[in-house]
């Protein structure tokens, strides 16, 4: 029997990024998870990512520990290490995703979320696996203005 976790982390940067360094980082993370048995879903949330790794305890640990080491210019903050029950993006060895940072807070009911790195501090661990979640799982849907809503259940 595994022993499953997830880990959840941001990563901030002042530096630029461009859609082929995403593009590059993307297929690298794809490689090493499947080798590692490793699934996720990483967000890119104007400047930012978040990005969740989830699988058997050594495994994830490996590689967030890689990210961790080889990643010092940037300001990475793991947001939670914990256990589950079973994987929520098993069909991904990194789903992606671009989110529009203002979307991104309106979804969690924050509109500034993501408007600089110091507010990044109020991203809790809930609502970054929210975020995740709706992104990862396409569990949103848009509205006639445009905008982005979770789908919700309905009692």
């Amino acid at each position: 029997m595994e022993n499953l976790i997830r880990v959840v982390y941001l990563c901030s940067t002042t530096l630029g990024v461009n859609e082929l360094e995403i593009l590059r980082l993307l297929k690298q993370a794809r490689i090493a998870n499947r080798k590692q048995d490793v699934s996720g879903m990483l967000l890119y949330i104007g400047g930012c990512f978040l990005q969740t790794l989830e699988g058997d305890a050594p495994m994830v640990d490996a590689v967030s520990g890689t990210i961790f080491r080889d990643k010092p210019r940037l300001h990475l903050t793991q947001i939670t290490r914990e256990p589950i029950a079973e994987r929520e993006f098993s069909e991904w060895t990194m789903g992606f995703a671009t989110v529009d940072p203002l979307e991104a807070g309106r979804l969690l009911g924050d509109e500034g979320l993501f408007r600089s790195a110091a507010s990044l501090s109020r991203l809790d661990p809930q609502g970054a696996k929210t975020l995740l979640t709706i992104f990862g799982r396409r569990r949103y849907q848009s509205d006639r203005s445009g905008l982005y809503k979770a789908i919700t259940r309905s009692a």
